[in-house]
């Protein structure tokens, strides 16, 4: 992950692993917060833009990302000056990332910095759908993603038509190989399985 994010040149490691992150929340200490603070609490995505388009905590920051390496210029950008003052609390799948994100945050003017202690899919384990998150949580396996409970909340929108959906499924076209939001009805038309109208030429060439 330090070379994923490109944060190696300034990130510390010790025998307890990453100096200077944020503060570690149990999942009910997350609620606490945010009972507590409302909206000074704000809650900021450390997983890249096609996990968050399924599913994320509410209210959540989600910065442009496509890789982690578009973290740090993301942080530079002066986008999210507004929240330096603010109790900022990142979150990623398992919490590994945030690691490393949150000590990249402090490190630039960020004062007040959280992270969820074994990330979204502890406090899932903890509150389902009943919390504070919302949706699908992206996962780096053959299910491509997972639900809290039965009754999760579909806040994805398939690329084509706009329908509520969770189903991410990859490009038709191996060169372009990249994830396609698509519901279960735009799939059964083959014309629909390319991430973009430039994959679908290419691939036809």
């Amino acid at each position: 992950e330090l070379v994923a994010f490109d944060s190696y040149g300034e990130i510390t490691i010790g025998k307890k692993g990453v100096e200077g992150g944020g503060k570690h929340l149990k999942p009910r200490e997350v609620n606490e917060l945010v009972e507590k603070y409302g909206d000074d609490v704000v809650f900021f995505d450390g997983r890249n833009r096609y996990e968050a388009a399924v599913g994320r905590f509410k209210n959540a920051v989600v910065p442009d990302t496509r890789t982690s390496r578009d973290f740090i210029p993301e942080l530079e950008s002066g986008k999210y000056d507004n929240l330096k003052n603010k109790k900022v609390v990142t979150y990623c799948t398992g919490g590994v990332r945030c690691e490393l994100l949150s000590a990249m945050m402090k490190q630039r003017g960020f004062k007040d910095v959280y992270q969820i202690d074994g990330g979204i899919v502890k406090y899932g384990e903890a509150y389902g759908d009943d919390g504070l998150w919302e949706g699908n949580l992206y996962v780096f396996d053959g299910r491509m993603g997972m639900n809290f409970s039965d009754h999760a909340k579909t806040i994805g929108q398939c690329t084509h038509c706009g329908s509520p959906t969770s189903n991410y499924e990859n490009c038709a076209n191996p060169a372009c190989n990249d994830l396609v939001l698509i519901c279960a009805n735009c799939l059964k038309d083959p014309a629909k399985r390319f991430h973009t109208a430039t994959c679908a030429k290419e691939h036809a060439k």
